[in-house]
């Protein structure tokens, strides 16, 4: 059973390093206009305003650090145990990201149909992810126990 566990999470974790790239490839080349792979992307484009520029860049910059953290994520995967706290640190940004989307007190906008499968995605299933790594990798006795 242990080694069912072990495999669905590994799957489970590819499937997140993909969809991490994927969304970061549409947001990073595509900015806020996105290359509009989530659906038709917004009209947000305002060329000649520089606080969308500057805006605009930090989206793209930001794409690209969740890119990272989803190739983090598939490296991982080779070796959980190795890298069990990078896991672990990378699930926790998650939950702290998607915590943060409270601070907009938007709850019509953080609770719609748009938002709302991401949201549980950021907080449940990472959550869900840090509980399985740990359940996974002390089953398999791969986690050092604490001799006292």
């Amino acid at each position: 059973m242990q080694r069912a566990s072990l495999m669905g999470l590994k799957i489970v974790l590819v499937l997140v390093g993909l969809y991490s790239l994927y969304i970061s490839i549409d947001f990073g080349i595509g900015g806020f206009e996105t290359l509009g792979w989530q659906g038709a992307p917004p009209n947000v484009a305002d060329a000649n305003n520089l606080r969308y520029g500057v805006q605009d860049s930090h989206f793209r910059f930001l794409a690209g650090v969740f890119g990272t953290l989803g190739v983090c994520i598939l490296l991982a995967v080779r070796d959980l145990a190795k890298y069990r706290l990078l896991l672990q640190t990378i699930f926790t940004a998650f939950i702290v990201g998607g915590l943060l989307r409270f601070s907009a007190n938007n709850f019509a906008i953080l609770f719609s149909s748009e938002l709302l499968i991401a949201l549980i995605a950021e907080i449940g299933l990472m959550l869900g992810l840090h509980w399985w790594l740990q359940q996974a990798l002390k089953g398999d006795n791969l986690i050092p126990s604490v001799q006292g």
